[in-house]
């Protein structure tokens, strides 16, 4: 081989060699700029489900609250000890009374930022599979436990408003009187329960499920106590 041939196949070797460099090098930093971006996608998708997970805890404890005092009240009138003053510790309106029999509590929690992340894909940021099951879990199978039982109370409700209507009307207009107070309203109450079976039956119903409810809302708030404990430990990776 003359000098003007190996001349010729040292320099396109070295122009060879300087292309497959510069792609190498084009590719790594693509990769490393892609890698950049997704680690920023995936601090922003953490960090919103560490402000969710605030939010939902808030409103978990105040859904507690309310369940267990919806609780405390049935127990009260389906007591055979009556006491007034129990009433009061929980309330100071019969109009509090009133919304116990008639309107049921929704649970809905705040999961915005939930539903976008999968609408948008973003949840793919994702890289914990125990984060992203106790995630899953939460907003799947706990919330749909607790919202099954919420439309199992409102039939119940209804079934009740339909009794409290046709056979105890006087409950009703008492609650609207404003010369009705707190405590004579709750003694009405108490004696209609007790000369209707049918009505006291129907409130002992109610307090079971307002029972497992809030067994299942404690299992939610199990499960999303989960989710904030996997959340910490990945967020310490970054």
């Amino acid at each position: 081989m003359n000098k003007k041939v190996k001349k010729y196949i040292l320099k396109y070797s070295f122009e060879f060699l300087v292309i497959v460099m510069g792609i190498s090098v084009s590719f790594w930093l693509n990769e490393l700029s892609i890698e950049k971006n997704e680690n920023r996608e995936r601090l922003k998708v953490l960090n919103n489900i560490k402000t969710e997970i605030k939010d939902i805890q808030k409103y978990t404890a105040d859904r507690m609250k309310y369940w267990q005092d919806d609780i405390d009240l049935y127990s009260i009138f389906l007591s055979s000890e009556f006491e007034i003053n129990s009433i009061k510790e929980i309330t100071s309106s019969k109009s509090r009374i009133e919304y116990n029999l008639i309107y049921y509590r929704n649970f809905e929690p705040p999961m915005n930022r939930y539903v976008s992340m999968i609408n948008t894909g973003s949840f793919k940021f994702i890289k914990s599979e125990r984060l992203k099951e106790s995630l899953t879990r939460l907003h799947t199978i706990n919330y749909s436990n607790i919202n099954t039982s919420v439309q199992y109370e409102k039939l119940l409700k209804e079934h009740l408003i339909e009794i409290i209507t046709k056979n105890h009307p006087n409950l009703l207009f008492a609650s609207n009187d404003s010369q009705f107070s707190i405590e004579d309203y709750s003694k009405l109450l108490k004696k209609e329960i007790e000369k209707d079976p049918i009505l006291k039956s129907n409130l002992i119903i109610q307090q079971k499920y307002f029972e497992t409810k809030k067994s299942l809302l404690t299992l939610y708030i199990y499960t999303l106590e989960e989710l904030e404990v996997e959340l910490n430990k990945t967020l310490q990776l970054y």
